[in-house]
């Protein structure tokens, strides 16, 4: 009889959130790492979009941190990976999880 012993895997979660400026979210996670993320790319030019109304600055100023990501009114919120992404996206050690995740292209490398 074989015996599986899955690495166990921790869920990501943002454990602080400070709003900088312009669309800087300053934010720690519970891996232990912290960074400035930017929010430029959720702004969507479609108004009728679920994310048309992060065009207006001050809505984005109106997030909550809950259930370890980022809320906001009307139950937007975006998954923790996606913010992690966003703010270490340019570490080389984190490209293969970023590659796992979806959010870069196999081939793709981010010098």
């Amino acid at each position: 009889m074989s015996v599986f012993h899955a690495k166990p895997t921790m869920l990501l979660e943002i454990t602080h959130a400070k709003y900088l400026s312009n669309y800087q979210m300053q934010m720690s996670f519970n891996d232990g790492r912290s960074g400035v993320a930017d929010l430029h790319p959720l702004i969507s030019s479609n108004p009728q979009s679920v994310f048309g109304v992060f065009a207006d600055e001050a809505f984005v100023h109106q997030f909550s941190l809950q259930h370890g990501t980022l809320c906001w009114p009307e139950e937007r919120d975006i998954a923790a990976e996606y913010l992690y992404f966003l703010t270490f996206h340019d570490t080389p050690s984190l490209q293969p999880l970023f590659k796992q995740w979806g959010y870069l292209n196999p081939t793709e490398e981010i010098p």
